[in-house]
């Protein structure tokens, strides 16, 4: 097949999947407006990611085994916005009177475990849970399997958590803006933020002369 055999055919492919997902988003208004908006923003997150190739193992494995480090700092940009975002939305509600919850968990030794045992299936599977749908997505029959270890141990983990805590103990959560206070929080957090980003855009330079 020619180059411009393949354009062309995956050109009516595409068509006709924005036609398909047009009409429903159509169908599905009729049903609901809320379900309409999630749904549509479902497909743009998921077509976002998609096409940016976005993944975390990709962020921390890629600096060591190629010197890449683009997918390292667009995961910093999002923590940094991320950070903002937060900071803007507590400010509005101490402003406006309204409380607001959070989820401050406690660490422990099932934390450190926890965190090993996933960074090392991520590293296996070839991708972290956002990867390994995409890959699904994509039509990869092993992400599945990979998705399917997800499942099991996610549920398994869960259902441990009791034990581990019964057996090692915890510590309490550590909130910053408890100890530093909001705003020297958000310039400490920015400064670390920006710090590791220069360090991978040193690294990327580094290693690929980029």
């Amino acid at each position: 097949m020619s180059i411009n055999s393949a354009f062309h055919s995956q050109r009516k492919w595409n068509i006709g999947f924005i036609l398909f997902l047009t009409l429903l988003l159509l169908l599905l208004s009729q049903i609901s407006i809320r379900l309409t908006l999630i749904t549509a923003l479902g497909i743009s997150l998921g077509f976002v990611l998609q096409k940016s190739r976005f993944c975390l193992v990709s962020a921390l494995r890629d600096p060591i085994l190629i010197g890449m480090t683009q997918l390292t700092r667009a995961f910093l940009l999002l923590l940094g916005i991320s950070i903002l975002g937060f900071a803007l939305v507590s400010w509005g509600a101490s402003q406006s009177n309204i409380p607001l919850s959070l989820n401050i968990f406690p660490m422990g030794v099932h934390t450190v475990v926890g965190g090993l045992l996933f960074g090392i299936g991520m590293v296996l599977a070839g991708g972290c849970s956002t990867g390994i749908i995409i890959r699904i997505g994509e039509g990869f029959a092993m992400q599945m399997l990979a998705f399917f270890g997800l499942a099991v141990g996610s549920v398994l983990g869960e259902r441990s958590l009791k034990s581990w805590r019964y057996t090692f103990g915890e510590w309490p959560g550590i909130f910053l803006p408890d100890i530093f206070g909001w705003v020297p929080t958000l310039i400490l957090e920015l400064i670390v933020l920006l710090t590791l980003w220069q360090l991978a855009r040193w690294w990327q330079k580094k290693q690929l002369g980029e």
